[in-house]
C-alpha cells in the first residue's frame, strides 16, 4: 500500500496514457465524419508547435511552484531546532542561579509541568501540519502556549538569558508556522489551474484526432505525451502544497520533527 501511495503520480500518469490510447484506438477509429477517419484528422507535423508551447507553459508553472516547495523544505528543520534550543534553555533555568526573595522564587522549579508543556506544543505541532485543514485557530495559541513557560520562570526569578532565549525562538517559530500556513492556504491562482487543465484537454483532444505515420508511432507517441503532460499537472498540484500529507509522495519531509518529538519524549527531563 505505501508503495503505491509513494507512486501515485506515476501510477495516475500511466493509467491516463492507457486511457486516452484505448479510447483512440477503440472509439476514435471506429467514428468518422463525412468519410474521414476521426483519428486521422490532422497530421502531427501540424500540432508539434502546440506541445512544445504547452511544455514551455508548464515548466514555467513548475518553477513557480518549486520555489515555495524549495523553501517549505527547510521550515520543518527550523521548527525542530526552536525546539530543541527552547528545550536546552529549559535545561539552563535548572542549573543556573536564580535571583528574587519572593516565596515563587525559592520554590523548586515544576519538572513534570515544564516536561508535559513542551511535549504538548511539540505534539500539537506535528498534529497541525499533519492535519487537512491547517487551522489558524489552533496552531497560534498552540505557540503562545511556548510564552507561558517563559512566563513561569519569570515569575520564579530564572536566569533572564534563559527567558530572553525561549522568547526569540518561540518568535522565530511563530514565524516559520506562519509561512508554512501562508503556503498551505494560499494555493496557486484559479486562473493558472484553468490554463493548465485547458492545455491538457486541448493536448487529449489533439491526440485523439492525430495521424501518425505508423502504428508504433502511434501507439507511443499518444502514450507518452499523455504520460508526460498529465505527470507534470499532477506535480504541480502536489508541489502547490507541500504540506498536504495526503498527497503521498509529494510533501516535505517531517522527519526532523518526528526525530525531535521522540527524543522530547524519551529522554525530557525524565
Amino acid at each position: 500500500m505505501n508503495l503505491i501511495l509513494n507512486r501515485s503520480i506515476i501510477i495516475k500518469s500511466m493509467i491516463a496514457g492507457i486511457a486516452i490510447l484505448s479510447l483512440k484506438n477503440f472509439v476514435f477509429k471506429n467514428l468518422s465524419i463525412y468519410g474521414q477517419d476521426f483519428h486521422d484528422l490532422i497530421e502531427l507535423s501540424d500540432i508539434t508547435i502546440i506541445f512544445t508551447g504547452a511544455f514551455f507553459v508548464f515548466g514555467l508553472l513548475l518553477a513557480a511552484t518549486m520555489s515555495d516547495f524549495k523553501e517549505s523544505e527547510r521550515i520543518p528543520g527550523e521548527i525542530a531546532s526552536n525546539l530543541e534550543a527552547i528545550k536546552d534553555w529549559i535545561y539552563l533555568s535548572f542549573k543556573a542561579p536564580r535571583t528574587g526573595t519572593s516565596d515563587l522564587c525559592k520554590e523548586e522549579l515544576n519538572k513534570e509541568y515544564l516536561r508535559n508543556e513542551l511535549i504538548t506544543i511539540t505534539d500539537g505541532i506535528v498534529s497541525w501540519i499533519y492535519s487537512k485543514a491547517k487551522d489558524s485557530s489552533v496552531i497560534f495559541p498552540l505557540i503562545r502556549k511556548s510564552n507561558e513557560i517563559a512566563y513561569y520562570f519569570a515569575e520564579r526569578g530564572v536566569d533572564k538569558e534563559a527567558i530572553k532565549g525561549i522568547q526569540e525562538n518561540t518568535n522565530a517559530m511563530r514565524k516559520q508556522l506562519t509561512r508554512a500556513y501562508s503556503i498551505s492556504r494560499n494555493n496557486f491562482v484559479k486562473p493558472a489551474y484553468i490554463l493548465l487543465q485547458s492545455i491538457l484537454f486541448i493536448v487529449m483532444t489533439l491526440l485523439l484526432i492525430t495521424k501518425f505515420k505508423t502504428t508504433a508511432a502511434d501507439y507511443f507517441v499518444t502514450s507518452t505525451i499523455t504520460f508526460l503532460f498529465c505527470y507534470l499537472y499532477l506535480l504541480i498540484v502536489g508541489l502547490d502544497d507541500p504540506f498536504d500529507i495526503s498527497s503521498g509522495e509529494i510533501d516535505v519531509d517531517l522527519k526532523p520533527i518526528d526525530r525531535f518529538r521522540q527524543r522530547l519524549v524519551s529522554d525530557f527531563l525524565v
